[in-house]
């Protein structure tokens, strides 16, 4: 099945395209993010969902709990429920990744300051 290209969604410092709505298993959502060029992506964690980063495109600087990547196109992340995690864009250019969110119920976001 080929993914639906359909509604960019702008959520200020970064734009989320889903993918296969309603076509993967339960509890499972998958979309693209693009972190905007110079912006970032806040200190937030996720309840119940795990997620997994596969980076497309641009390089930015990704933290995931007590730890801060270089993150490139090609590399996988995984992070996992209740772990803080942020990203940072100090390039000219999109920071483009694809997200698969396991044990998805919903948003569960917390932000943090």
């Amino acid at each position: 099945m080929k993914a639906e290209i359909k509604n960019l969604i702008d959520r200020g410092t970064y734009r989320k395209l889903p993918l296969f709505e309603g076509e993967l298993p339960e509890n499972s959502y998958a979309q693209i993010v693009e972190i905007k060029p110079r912006r970032t992506v806040r200190k937030h964690y996720h309840l119940h969902q795990y997620e997994l980063f596969c980076i497309l495109s641009g390089e930015a600087r990704l933290g995931i709990g007590d730890r801060e990547y270089l993150a490139r196109p090609g590399e996988i992340f995984l992070v996992k429920p209740r772990t803080v995690h942020w990203v940072i864009n100090e390039r000219d250019e999109p920071f483009r990744l694809f997200v698969v969110k396991l044990n998805y119920q919903g948003d569960d976001s917390v932000w943090l300051d």
